[in-house]
């Protein structure tokens, strides 16, 4: 069974608001559009077959043409009421779900291929966790079995909680390209000086 991607994006606006000690709003949207190109650009080089942005933004809707990506409209209540409507709409088109985070600076074609592969030896729902495993920078669910997603503060944590107390195996998968996200100046520090000189270029 063949895997949808959801990439959940905010108001460009806000984006990387984190960073804003050291960059320009403008620098900020920049930056952040390069990730959300890189992403996009090794999901359809991977084997998933076909990625889904969720953001009501019109400047992500003119980019989503560009790149022949689906764009869907956000939910009005929230990142995971958004992200579980769209998991099912997946579900009922006969589909497996992956949710993505659409800022990591060093993901690529190869790390997501790995998680493909793992995933496909395995029934069960997996999680790829942040460098610091306190956030969550993907997960894939199996068609029709969904845990969550629970989002926001400590999620990683949260998530193997959940799959406890519904008695849910999952498995924590760990990459680098896949776990190295981008919200503080330390971690724009403390990336490879390519990637960094590259960024600051935009």
């Amino acid at each position: 069974m063949q895997t949808i991607c959801l990439i959940p994006i905010k108001k460009l606006e806000t984006v990387k608001s984190r960073l804003s000690s050291h960059f320009s709003n403008i620098s900020r949207r920049k930056i952040f559009m390069h990730m959300l190109r890189k992403t996009i650009c090794a999901v359809n080089k991977s084997p998933i077959k076909e990625c889904w942005l969720l953001s009501s933004d019109p400047e992500i809707k003119l980019f989503a043409d560009e790149y022949n990506v689906e764009v869907f409209s956000d939910c009005s209540s929230g990142l995971n009421p958004t992200l579980n409507h769209y998991v099912n709409k997946a579900f009922d088109s006969g589909f497996n779900a992956m949710y993505l985070a659409p800022d990591l600076p060093l993901i690529d074609e190869v790390s997501l291929s790995q998680l493909m592969k793992e995933f496909n030896s395995t029934n069960q729902m997996i999680l790829v966790p942040d460098l610091d495993k306190m956030g969550i920078n993907a997960i894939m669910w199996r068609n029709n079995n969904l845990l969550g997603p629970f989002l926001g503060i400590n999620s990683y944590q949260v998530h193997l909680q959940q799959a406890k107390i519904n008695n849910m195996n999952v498995i924590s998968f760990e990459h680098r390209q896949l776990q190295y996200d981008l919200d503080t100046v330390e971690q724009f520090n403390n990336l490879p000086a390519s990637v960094r000189s590259k960024l600051l270029s935009l």
